[in-house]
């Protein structure tokens, strides 16, 4: 018998689908991928070396997380049992829609934006319907409801603020969204600590509405400890496709420890929003840049020149920002992380030298 080709065994999905990518360039300020650009202070870094110092990691982490559902609960809150834990917010995304996955099905997005949903959702033989921006990135309700009318989607995401655009979307749109939608409406707020605005208090009146959030932004990315925040009959049934023990213990004891000192995160977040609209101010200064509004912790901007020649001068002078130019509707854009400070009037130095 003759061995069969890859083409053969595999989904015939992923012929179509490329990678995720993460570029590793060689740089001295990087402001590529939207983390925090602080360190987490002294006080916290000292609770978190304790917290790990008593984890035995001879045994398996607790599977439900309940120590550090707590602490979450308390930060947003909303009672334990409706938080769901993953392996960064990524987890949970392939979590939702392995839970809808069947044939014909649909998932809604609008873009540009997060990549990930419809990677997602085209591996696991969703497919994907498009809903294109309106002006300046906004959400064009006509054309989004006509979208959910006629595609029915079994899940639908919706990212506030945007990332890679940093707008936060219209409340009353999404509203709109959630009373027509025929499936689960995921509202992706990953950088809400930095816009302060969420649904959060309106999940009591919509049973298919989940709130993706994440402590990535906040300084713990390497941790990866997304979380979902939905009635508890909705977690009940995505419970059936999480792996166990998902989420590992250190990064459970950290999160943990980092969230009793939660007042510390916010007093960075702050700093983080006072430099974003500090650069954005003066990024409009400089000729050839059109910088879009932000409710994130990073800027996008449009280059009049050629976004690849921008990016390349900035990597060659040690700052890495992220090229959006081969992305539709995102052509010559380039988003740019705000980072310390220092790190800003480095990238803003740059800049004027290279634009002249």
């Amino acid at each position: 018998m003759s061995t069969r080709s890859l083409s053969e065994i595999l989904r015939p999905e992923l012929a179509r689908l490329t990678a995720y990518q993460v570029e590793d360039r060689p740089h001295r300020v990087k402001l590529d991928a939207n983390e925090s650009p602080y360190p987490l202070p002294a006080p916290v870094q000292a609770a978190v070396q304790e917290a790990l110092g008593r984890v035995p990691a001879n045994r398996y982490p607790d599977p439900a997380g309940r120590a550090l559902k707590r602490q979450l609960a308390a930060m947003v809150g909303v009672p334990p049992e409706q938080i769901l834990l993953g392996n960064g917010s990524d987890e949970l995304i392939q979590m939702i829609l392995m839970a809808v996955a069947r044939p014909g099905a649909a998932v809604l997005v609008p873009v540009p934006t997060f990549s990930m949903y419809a990677v997602t959702g085209q591996a696991l033989g969703l497919t994907c319907v498009e809903v294109p921006p309106g002006d300046g990135f906004t959400l064009d309700r006509d054309a989004f409801l006509r979208r959910l009318a006629e595609a029915r989607p079994v899940v639908t995401f919706i990212a506030s603020p945007n990332n890679p655009t940093g707008n936060c979307y219209d409340p009353d749109v999404i509203r709109a969204a959630l009373a027509a939608a025929p499936g689960l409406v995921v509202l992706d707020e990953a950088y809400a600590d930095f816009s302060g605005k969420t649904f959060l208090p309106e999940l009591p009146a919509h049973l298919h509405l989940l709130i993706l959030r994440t402590l990535s932004k906040v300084g713990l990315a390497g941790l990866r400890v997304g979380y979902l925040v939905a009635d508890e009959a909705v977690l009940a049934e995505l419970e059936k496709v999480r792996l166990p023990y998902n989420l590992n213990a250190l990064s459970q004891a950290a999160a943990t420890a980092v969230l009793k000192h939660r007042d510390l995160l916010r007093q960075q977040v702050r700093q983080i929003v006072a430099e974003r609209e500090r650069v954005a101010a003066a990024l409009r200064t400089l000729r050839g840049l059109t910088v879009f509004p932000s409710e994130a912790n990073f800027l996008l901007v449009r280059t009049a020149r050629p976004a690849r020649e921008v990016f390349r001068g900035l990597l060659d002078r040690g700052i890495l920002v992220r090229d959006f130019d081969d992305a539709r509707y995102l052509r010559d854009c380039l988003r740019i992380t705000v980072g310390t400070p220092e790190e800003n009037d480095a990238l803003l130095a740059a800049l004027r030298g290279i634009l002249g």
